[in-house]
């Protein structure tokens, strides 16, 4: 090294400079929240608030048959099957559930805030997991929940899901177009 006052200078003060980034720990990679959304969706499904406006679109659809309006009857009881059929493939099997991960936002927000996690992933979404070691993954389902008004019934219904693996999407597919799930 050239031993110039100037060279000197220039080393000591990069040494300062750098000599702080050697105490900092290397940067560890982000936790991924992960969540059984088959759960979610269950508790989502059955917490007061869906199944009032489940029933309110039920009256509405009967009384849009009983006025003699056909075609609001009819429009509605589609709907309904749409709704039913997409609950079904969430419930039994592992169609996502973006729609209901809106509406539970502040359940959402604080899961984030009090586990750390960067995001959230379904469990069953292998694509989005791939790369993320399994100690990096913290389970977030129960704070999704927690906050629904569930039975004890229904909470036992969301055991029974957990405990059996979903049907595979495409199989769950096939059964809900021939009226089978």
């Amino acid at each position: 090294m050239n031993s110039h006052p100037t060279f000197r200078a220039a080393w000591a003060a990069l040494a300062v400079l750098v000599a702080p980034l050697a105490c900092v720990p290397a940067a560890r990679a982000a936790s991924v929240g992960v969540y059984d959304s088959r759960l979610v969706a269950y508790a989502w499904f059955n917490a007061p608030p869906q199944r009032t406006a489940l029933r309110a679109r039920v009256a509405a659809a009967r009384k849009a048959q009983a006025d003699g309006d056909r075609e609001e009857g009819a429009r509605l009881e589609r709907l309904i099957k749409a709704d039913q059929s997409r609950i079904h493939l969430q419930v039994f099997s592992t169609a996502p559930i973006p729609e209901i991960l809106e509406q539970l936002a502040p359940a959402v927000t604080r899961a984030r805030s009090d586990t750390g996690v960067t995001r959230l992933v379904s469990k069953w979404d292998t694509a989005a997991l791939r790369g993320i070691p399994p100690e990096e993954r913290i389970d977030v389902t129960e704070l999704l929940v927690r906050d629904l008004e569930l039975d004890e019934k229904q909470r036992a219904t969301l055991r029974a899901i957990a405990a059996k693996p979903p049907l595979p999407l495409w199989q769950a597919r096939l059964l809900a177009f021939a009226g089978r799930l």
